[in-house]
Parts: structure tokens; sequence; C-alpha cells
């Protein structure tokens, strides 16, 4: 049961999507239940496994995605009570954010049918807020802990997001197991490196920092002049980084591709050197698994990133690539690798190792595991 489902685009999506599918692969039945919104922005459409079956329930207010995303917990807590007295399902398991009442209505479904509830935490808490906004976050938190707490088993990507359940949502912590995103690694591939190719994907949010990448720009340039960063991705920063290429004169040196088909990601990732990861630390990146990163991995790239803003068995300091405080270091490691290609090459096949234990059919063998425990 999850808020968004494909044709919509977004990580979550992304999530739900492999899961479902490697579940289906592995011969189960899958029944997706997910408010009929309406289709906005990019699509995401990968093909589907034959077994799952992707039912999407009428939503009040769906036009309004803010107001659709409490309303919509009748309609799904309804139909899915409806469809598991007659499909039997042997666990309901939803993707949690604190901007959708999605998880509430999988938590009362499964306590009506009698089987275990997993919610799988996608982002954890929002970042601070101040005045009415931060009256509605304490509002959320308080639903989300409710929630969280009824459910049989929370699944989070590593250990800060764990402390972050038990700390921030009191969630005891029998009830918590570690089980990350994933990877499809048959999906990505090396060839023919462009040693100055630095490469970003993602939605271009301010906690992302690519300003800072900007800021550091002008000054490997000049080191460099045939330095290449591509970004990939659109966002809300989108024109502030166009505006900040223009004054810094670095128009020949930065190349915005916008929103790129997922199918057409790993062409752009092949032949790049340098994978780009957070570069702010925020309470939304902090400690956080994006799939990008793990893209970037699966593609053989050292990653460079913000400290604080990824766990230390995705990003190994000095192993496959450096966690930066500042634009100014993060000059000093991208001129080190586009300088030593043999470095580029020993990091990238760190990344490669490392990301081997993030496949998805492992992680989904994980999630049936922690079920057969109940």
């Amino acid at each position: 049961m999850v808020f968004r489902f494909v044709p919509h685009s977004g990580g979550a999506v992304i999530v739900a999507t492999e899961i479902a599918n490697n579940l289906a692969r592995l011969g189960h039945e899958i029944t997706v239940l997910t408010p009929d919104l309406p289709q906005a922005g990019q699509r995401y459409e990968p093909e589907m496994n034959s077994k799952v079956k992707v039912i999407r329930v009428e939503t009040p207010s769906k036009t309004n995605l803010k107001v659709a995303a409490r309303r919509c917990k009748s309609n799904l807590e309804k139909m899915g009570k409806k469809l598991g007295k007659k499909e039997k399902f042997d666990f309901v398991l939803t993707i949690f954010h604190p901007f959708h009442l999605v998880p509430n209505a999988a938590i009362s479904c499964a306590k009506t049918l009698r089987i275990p509830s997993i919610i799988k935490v996608d982002d954890a808490i929002y970042e601070k807020s101040s005045g009415l906004k931060s009256l509605q976050r304490k509002i959320e938190k308080m639903i989300s802990t409710r929630s969280l707490s009824k459910a049989s088993k929370v699944l989070v990507s590593n250990l800060p997001s764990k402390e972050i359940m038990k700390s921030y949502y009191k969630i005891d912590e029998e009830k918590i197991s570690i089980v990350p995103n994933g990877v499809d690694l048959s999906f990505f591939k090396t060839k023919n490196r462009d040693p100055n190719k630095i490469v970003f994907s993602g939605v271009m949010y301010h906690h992302r920092g690519l300003d800072v990448l900007l800021d550091a720009a002008p000054m490997i340039v000049k080191e460099i002049p045939e330095t290449k960063l591509v970004l990939l991705g659109d966002g809300p920063e989108m024109k502030k980084l166009k505006e900040i290429v223009k004054q810094k004169n670095l128009d020949s040196n930065v190349e915005f591709k916008g929103w790129i088909d997922r199918k057409y990601i790993p062409e752009h990732l092949s032949n790049a050197s340098i994978g780009i990861g957070p570069l702010r630390r925020t309470t939304v990146t902090e400690n956080a698994l994006p799939i990008k990163v793990l893209e970037y991995m699966a593609s053989s790239l050292p990653i460079i990133a913000k400290t604080g803003t990824l766990p230390d068995d995705v990003l190994k300091d000095n192993e496959n690539g450096w966690f930066v405080e500042n634009s100014s270091e993060l000059y000093e490691k991208i001129i080190k690798l586009e300088q030593n290609p043999e470095l580029v090459e020993k990091m990238g096949k760190n990344s490669l190792n490392m990301v081997q234990k993030f496949s998805w059919d492992r992680i989904v063998k994980l999630i049936i595991d922690i079920y057969e425990q109940f």
C-alpha cells in the first residue's frame, strides 16, 4: 500500500516498484493499492511483472496533493479490508513518509485482517520548520508515531535511521530491523571513462548542495579546463543554479540535462569518473541512503559527499571516495581524482564491491525472512 506508484516518478516509487517486481520474480502474487492521483510531471514506466496487480483507489481531493495525502486513508482502508478478506493476503507492506496517511490505512487493514504489517521507512523526518508549519509538523509526528508504534515491524535503512525511530518516534527497538534500499546491479555498466566528467543525478533540492559544487567549479576549471559537470534531473533549485553558472561564466563546463528517462540514466553514469552525493548536511540528508548513490556505486564511480550525509558502509573515506567539509575540500578531491585515473579505477572498484550487498533480490529476501519470523 503506497501513496504513489508508477507511472509517477520519485525515489519512493522506485523502491516500491523494485520490491513488488522482485517479490513477484520469486513467485509471489502482489497487489498494490495506491490512490488514483492524477499524473503530474515526468512519467516512470518500468516493465512490471505479470504477478503484480495494481489497483488505483478513488481518492477525495486528488487534485490537491496535500489534502489527498490525508484524505486517501479512508478509501484505501476500505478497499484493503475488502480485498484482504477475499484474497487472503500474507502481510501488508507500506512505505512511510510523514507527509501522508497511507501507513495508517495499512496498519488498520492488517489489524482487521489479523496479518502482520511491515512499514519500510522512506524519509523519516522533515527539515526543521517554524511558525504554523512547526505546529503542523508536531501533529504529523503524533499521527506518524501512532502508526509506526502499531506496526508489526519497522524497516529502516541503517543504524542512524534506527536511532531516529527510537528517539524521535519512541519505537521499541525490537520492532526495528535494518533493511536498506537497493539497486539493480545488472542495470548499470562502466565503459570508456571520461576522466574529466563529474556527474550528479537526482532532484535539485536545496539540501543536495549543488551550489557548493558550483562554488568549487571555477577553481576546478581554472586548473583543468576540460572539466565537465553533468547535472541530471530537475527541481526547485534549477533556476538558481543556472543563474550561478551564468554569473561564474561556467556555461561551457556545466551541462544541465534536465529530467532523464530512468532507462537512460546508466548511459550517463557509465562513462563518468566521479559521482556527487549530498553536499549539504540537513535532517533530510543526514546518514541517508539515496538510490542515486547506490547507482553511482553500481557504475563503479568514486563518490564525494558532505561529511555525515552517507552511512559508512556506503562511503568509506579514502576507500571509495571522500567526505568533504566545504567547497575548498571538494575542489581538492575532484582535482586529485581528475589527475589520477588509476585512483578513479581503484575507488570505483571498491564502490562496486561495496554495493553488492544492496542488490534488490537480496533486500527482498530479507523482507521475506522478517515476515517468516512472525
